[in-house]
């Protein structure tokens, strides 16, 4: 065996051990981890909080040991002596959400009943409601009618479980309205699933979506109260009615794997997490109460099984969507567009509730679908960093990203479509985003479109990008095809460096070869070159270094700071974008422009190293919304002295 680190070796022998056929996976060790992993992610004062504690409790009850219970306990009590400010919409997270409500039901503790009465009669006669008298968030407009799916969440299963321990008819009553007039305002009468909000677009507009989680949040609603309202109360019919056809359409929708996508009728979209582990969580609590057929369990445990395959060794979680309420104009597209976010604090109580909810049927122990699934996904959790990767699973590109923004250069197998131009990747994000898309890409997810993160739309083809370089001769620039090798030096979170060797090329007669040294640290938009042109001539040689630009750019070109500088918008969708080039103000020798490109010309001494520094912002990216942001950057904000510094670190 080579020789690896002790954290490698683990890792190895993990996945290892987990790719073996016939292995399988216990329930409890996979909820454990990712529920630890949460409870580290995750503010519990807040609504994703709650939903992470609703979950431990629901593991609490089946664990084998009572460690988790007297866990999860502790931390309701910190909402009653003040030590976890419960915050957000409703009045329940006071009290810790409902999984304080079903402990002091349950009876397994009676030292939460205070808490819990309270924060009911609070919300009972204090939260604001819709003119249908559900209780909504207390910022919803009323003027505009504002409901949202996600009010199930907050009030069904706190309200009954309050109203059960309390023997309060009306909470119980008030559990069982909210859940059927939620579903009476928001269910598709096509698809028979929910949309999301009703109110975000327009007084009474209905949002077009069936999203994934927004189902989810409806659907742990409805299975609750399929769990425990009593069998003797008016509406205990017209619920399972209502379950019964609503879990048959989502099943209608459940794709091979067992999982649901983000906009669930749409299986092009990316397979959702959150709303998959709500989904099955419900779907086995109506397994448990035989109010689906047995021949329902396949579909239960293959999803189960699926579950795993977004779930790291650390316990961290993939493909949860980022918090989402009626984006943009409420479009199916506007939600299939709404990106997802590794270890988004939405993806660990999902994932517990139906962890716990499958051992709780029996499925303690669960055997891989697909050997080498668990583990082997998204294991790195996205960071700030600086970050550089080879990508030789698509086309050997040599991607490089900061905190600020990202690059690419392009590899030899696509020398008849591209050049040795530089490509920008816009980012609106501060943490590393270079693998994530990637495999977004890899999956038919493109990463040519925003999804809240920023997205590649910097058309480069054979021109220079941002500061490609190329042999200025008789008025024109020859450029080098694509590189011919790399070597990354340094990838560390804080500075990256990596060398490009570009073959010999024939630049009007003239046979010249080049290497450069790239580097690049976090806070600036700038990274560094340091290029080296080899000839057999030796007598000087001008160096175009180049800006593509779209059309109408507004340039500053400033010789005595070495700087040019465009800035132009590309369209309405994409906003504005600006690119830059300082030298060294005393190699500085002309400005220059061919075919659209504008160029910022030095003189260089063949064999001998010389340094510039290329960067671009992008209008979406706080640093750059205002229109002279970028201006104000290039010509105020920094300068080759200040670059020469920071690099020098």
């Amino acid at each position: 065996m080579r020789n690896f680190k002790p954290l490698q070796l683990f890792l190895f022998c993990f996945i290892c051990y987990e790719t073996s056929a016939q292995q399988s996976i216990n329930t409890f060790e996979i909820a454990q981890r990712v529920l630890n992993k949460g409870l580290k992610e995750t503010d519990l004062g807040t609504y994703q909080g709650s939903l992470l504690l609703q979950a431990m409790t629901d593991l609490a009850m089946v664990y084998p040991e009572k460690n988790v219970l007297n866990e999860v306990i502790s931390i309701y009590k910190k909402f009653g002596t003040g030590e976890v400010q419960g915050k957000g919409s409703f009045i329940s997270y006071k009290a810790g959400g409902s999984g304080a409500a079903f402990l002091n039901y349950s009876k397994a503790t009676d030292a939460l009943s205070v808490q819990v009465s309270e924060a009911a009669k609070e919300m009972y006669t204090t939260q604001k409601r819709s003119k249908e008298r559900v209780l909504t968030a207390n910022w919803a407009s009323q003027k505009t009618d504002q409901v949202f799916i996600d009010m199930a969440f907050a009030v069904t299963p706190y309200m009954l479980y309050a109203g059960l321990s309390l023997q309060k008819s009306e909470y119980v009553d008030l559990a069982v309205f909210e859940t059927l007039e939620l579903f009476r305002i928001l269910r598709d009468s096509k698809t028979q699933l929910l949309h999301q909000g009703r109110g975000f677009k327009g007084s009474g507009v209905v949002s077009e979506d069936n999203w994934s989680r927004g189902n989810g949040w409806g659907a742990l609603a409805l299975a609750i109260l399929i769990r425990d309202l009593p069998s003797s109360h008016s509406k205990r019919k017209e619920v399972e009615t209502l379950a019964d056809e609503f879990f048959r359409a989502l099943l209608r929708y459940q794709d091979k794997a067992g999982l649901w996508h983000q906009e669930i009728t749409d299986s092009k979209s990316f397979t959702e997490t959150s709303g998959s582990g709500l989904l099955l969580y419900s779907l086995g609590i109506m397994l448990e109460r035989g109010l689906l057929d047995k021949k329902y369990q396949d579909n239960f445990l293959r999803g189960i099984t699926s579950l795993t395959s977004y779930i790291a060794w650390d316990g961290s979680v993939s493909h949860a969507c980022y918090s989402c309420l009626c984006p943009r104009n409420g479009t199916k597209d506007d939600y299939i567009n709404h990106v997802w976010i590794y270890n988004d604090p939405h993806g660990f109580g999902p994932i517990v509730l139906a962890l716990a909810q499958a051992a709780k049927i029996g499925y303690v122990q669960i055997n891989a679908l697909e050997p080498g699934k668990y583990a082997a996904l998204d294991t790195i959790t996205p960071m700030v960093r600086t970050y550089v990767k080879y990508v030789p699973e698509r086309s050997q590109d040599i991607a490089w990203e900061n905190d600020r923004i990202a690059f690419r250069y392009y590899g030899p197998p696509v020398r008849d479509k591209v050049s040795s131009g530089i490509d920008i990747w816009t980012k609106s994000v501060d943490y590393s985003i270079i693998d994530k898309w990637y495999r977004l890409n890899a999956r038919g997810e493109d990463y040519h479109l925003d999804r809240g993160e920023g997205c590649d739309f910097y058309h480069m083809g054979f021109f220079r990008g941002c500061g490609g370089t190329a042999v200025w001769r008789n008025g024109k620039p020859f450029p080098s095809p694509t590189y011919d090798a790399h070597r990354i030096i340094k990838n560390d979170k804080d500075r990256l460096e990596f060398t490009l060797k570009f073959d010999t090329w024939n630049a009007a007669g003239l046979q010249v070869s080049e290497e450069k040294k790239i580097s690049m640290i976090n806070g600036t938009n700038f990274f560094q070159v340091v290029s080296t042109i080899r000839s057999k001539n030796k007598e000087d040689i001008i160096i175009g270094i180049g800006l593509t630009t779209f059309g109408k750019p507004l340039l500053i070109k400033e010789k005595d700071k070495g700087l040019l500088s465009s800035f132009e918008k590309t369209d309405s969708t994409k906003g504005s974008i600006g690119t830059a080039v300082m030298i060294d103000p005393k190699q500085f020798m002309g400005f220059a422009e061919s075919e659209g490109d504008q160029y910022i010309l030095i003189k260089v001494k063949p064999g001998k190293p010389f340094t510039y520094y290329a960067g671009a912002g992008w209008g979406g990216n706080k640093h750059f919304a205002a229109p002279e942001a970028w201006n104000n950057y290039v010509t105020d904000g920094t300068s080759w002295l200040q670059l020469e510094k920071a690099y020098k670190k």
